[in-house]
């Protein structure tokens, strides 16, 4: 009986340390998971932005996240592990979010570039054709009222001065 008492004064002793240490771990593995999205969702935010997105919206929500991760950290710190798990979960939820939204703002950027480059392509070759056409035909005139002034002028006899 007296080593089961002690066996469970030990337990006791031990097992808060041990939840504690876990709850430890976990915030910083939520911190972590959070930051790699957070990271993650950045760099999609970025591929996003070269191709021409407009991603001005998704900076704010990046911001967001961000300043959620940093809550989580300072929780960890003052010792908030479940605080700091949440803050942390809702960081990663807002960057999933935010990588999602641009990978769809990437593509639709991407599809109306590509529509810009082909409509200036068949306006270029319209334009150029058209603009040949109107120099061909422009050349065939000035040509034919050359030819009409030049073959209409008659020689004008002059008598013959000497001087």
């Amino acid at each position: 009986m007296i080593s089961l008492s002690v066996l469970l004064v030990l337990l006791r002793l031990f097992i808060p340390s041990a939840v504690l240490g876990a709850s430890h771990y976990e915030a910083d593995g939520s911190i972590r998971l959070a930051e790699e999205s957070l990271s993650v969702a950045f760099k999609t935010v970025l591929g996003a932005e070269a191709a021409g997105a407009n991603v001005s919206a998704l900076i704010v929500r990046l911001n967001e996240a961000a300043g959620l991760l940093s809550g989580a950290e300072v929780q960890v710190k003052n010792g908030g592990f479940s605080e700091a798990i949440g803050l942390a979960g809702r960081s990663a939820k807002i960057a999933e979010d935010v990588r999602d939204e641009a990978l769809g703002l990437r593509s639709s950027a991407l599809v109306y570039r590509d529509f810009v480059f082909k409509v200036s392509l068949i306006g270029s070759v319209v334009g150029v054709s058209v603009f040949l056409v109107f120099m061909w035909s422009l050349w065939r005139w000035f040509k034919g009222y050359y030819a009409r002034r030049v073959l209409g002028l008659r020689p004008e006899v002059a008598t013959n001065v000497d001087a």
